[in-house]
């Protein structure tokens, strides 16, 4: 499929429905939101029955945006690097409307066989970076389909909002990568995606299944491509590697009590799951048995925890500061994060819920972990670069066959 062009129609700034108050014009930055990169969270949903016309459509979605982000007042506002706090001052967020041409329908986008970097198209670019005071801190393109399809692609800043604002506060979490690992991903890279079927996820969790214990969808897929990854890894370097799966855990609703799921900013920690060289060579069975107990006994960890202690801020403090400090040279890292069950599929401006929701390719992590197609089955999309992703292509028909 050629690369769709796609023709800027109108930018504008829109502004909250209601202004903010003036005890809230400023907003304190947190740890995490300080220490994420400079680098943006980016999906994009597809609607395929949109009623009314593209100017209805429009007309609605600036209306919603500006109550949205009357309820999110930070969004609307700028991020000031000399007083570490996004001010509140309702500049309003960027809204762009835009026209696919080629004659390309949504039907063609939505082809499982697409490459994803065409999806990079449909999303807002060079805003909301956060290096300028004046950057928007959230960009939103709706992009009319020739059919009377509409796609709506979300860029925000990780300064102000991880997924898990974005998907119950705009409409777990997607954490930077870790600065040493980086570099692989800034010029020379490739994304796959793959799908996964709930009756493939099915087949290959009641393989491994036990009576000690049940592996949900996201640890199945993420076990699959993890090991996938480590073949690969010892493939490259001729002999077993210890490893590190470093994934976001979003610790809204974990603690005691609870803190709200509605809640803004970047609210996570990270599971720091660790493979020995010896233990790269373990059955898939043991290595989601290591990954399932990993994640569980963080879980447990939060439980026990208030959400303003000190203890909680040492525990994502600590993980965050284990990411960023092992040794490469003889760690292999590989960062994943899971959108999985975030509520996307349920956005509905009035023209019905989304048929598909995607991630951007690119490399903001190594690993991203969606919901597929209508809210059934996991999509992933892998970033390596082009030498490691023929070895991943390769080690990966092995792993699932």
């Amino acid at each position: 499929m050629e690369i769709p062009t796609v023709d800027i129609k109108s930018t504008k700034f829109i502004k909250p429905s209601a202004p903010t108050p003036a005890t809230h014009r400023h907003h304190k930055m947190g740890f995490k939101d300080e220490v994420v990169a400079t680098i943006n969270v980016r999906l994009i949903l597809f609607y395929s029955a949109v009623k009314g016309g593209p100017h209805s459509t429009i007309i609605r979605l600036e209306n919603s945006l500006a109550q949205c982000l009357s309820r999110l007042h930070p969004i609307a506002g700028r991020y000031n690097h000399q007083i570490r706090a996004i001010e509140c001052n309702d500049q309003g967020a960027k809204f762009i409307q835009a026209q696919v041409q080629n004659n390309i329908k949504l039907q063609d986008v939505l082809d499982p066989k697409v490459n994803p970097k065409i999806l990079n198209n449909l999303l807002p670019c060079g805003v909301c970076d956060a290096g300028e005071i004046t950057d928007p801190l959230l960009a939103v393109q709706a992009t009319v389909f020739n059919c009377g399809g509409l796609s709506l692609g979300v860029s925000i800043s990780h300064k102000v909002a991880d997924v898990a604002t974005l998907s119950r506060g705009f409409m777990d979490y997607n954490p930077p990568l870790p600065g040493t690992v980086k570099h692989k991903f800034e010029n020379n890279y490739q994304t796959k995606r793959l799908s996964f079927s709930e009756e493939a996820i099915s087949l290959i969790r009641a393989k491994i299944n036990n009576n000690i214990q049940s592996y949900s969808r996201v640890q199945v897929v993420s076990t699959i491509i993890w090991k996938t990854l480590i073949d690969m890894d010892r493939a490259k370097h001729g002999s077993p590697q210890a490893s590190i799966l470093h994934q976001p855990v979003n610790i809204r609703g974990k603690t005691t009590p609870p803190i709200p799921n509605n809640a803004c900013g970047n609210l996570g920690g990270f599971i720091i799951t660790e493979c020995s060289p010896a233990q790269t060579l373990m059955g898939f069975e043991s290595l989601a048995d290591l990954l399932h107990d990993s994640i569980k006994k963080t879980v447990q960890e939060l439980g026990n925890l208030t959400a303003k202690c000190e203890q909680l801020q040492a525990l994502v403090f600590n993980s965050f500061v284990k990411s960023e400090t092992c040794d490469h040279e003889l760690v292999s890292v590989f960062p994943f994060t899971s959108w999985c069950k975030f509520p996307f599929y349920q956005v509905d401006f009035g023209f019905g819920r989304p048929v598909w929701v995607a991630s951007s390719a690119g490399p903001v992590s190594m690993v991203t972990l969606m919901d597929g197609r209508g809210g059934c089955g996991i999509d992933a999309y892998v970033n390596l670069d082009a030498q490691d992703m023929r070895l991943f292509t390769e080690q990966l028909i092995t792993c699932v066959t």
